[in-house]
């Protein structure tokens, strides 16, 4: 729910106002569509459990090292991704290692 999702959503989307939020557990995450092409784009962040955050650059897009490159995820870190597709606002997904998800299922 929101509800559960707004601490994480106030560190690294504050912006975001939207309804669409998913949780999602990988042990591997794959960044792409990280420069606009398109009307589309996604925006990565990444949040520890002590609250520390991080954006992934977004260089040019024929210099960007990031597209297409998988991260192995590790418990006690969160991605949060926002996607816009074609223009339209998709929302946010939070991809944690299976390991964090047992305190999101209560």
């Amino acid at each position: 729910t929101r509800k559960q999702a707004q601490t994480i959503l106030d560190v690294t989307f504050p912006e975001y106002n939207g309804r669409k939020i998913a949780l999602e557990c990988a042990e591997k995450i794959t960044f792409w569509d990280t420069n606009w092409g398109g009307g589309t784009r996604k925006q990565y962040k990444a949040i520890k459990h002590n609250g520390q955050v991080a954006q992934l650059p977004v260089p040019a897009p024929w210099v960007n090292p990031f597209e297409g490159t998988t991260f192995d995820m590790q418990p006690g870190l969160a991605i949060v991704t926002h996607s816009i597709f074609c223009g339209k606002d998709c929302g946010i997904t939070i991809t944690m290692h299976p390991a964090d998800m047992p305190q999101w299922l209560n």
